[in-house]
């Protein structure tokens, strides 16, 4: 009995870090997809000469 409680706890443990690893994932995606976009409009505006002031 003692043993499949640890066992259960155990997987608890696993899938919140897992649920944690993706979130944080989805978060750094989320900061990546924002630099990429700032990126790609700025390559944008030099690519076509519209950032020259």
């Amino acid at each position: 009995m003692i043993s499949f409680v640890v066992v259960l706890g155990t997987i608890s443990i696993v899938c919140q870090s897992v649920e944690t690893i993706t979130r944080q994932n989805q978060v750094d995606d989320r900061a990546i997809n924002s630099i990429k976009e700032k990126y790609y409009q700025e390559r944008r505006k030099w690519l076509t000469g519209t950032d020259l002031h």
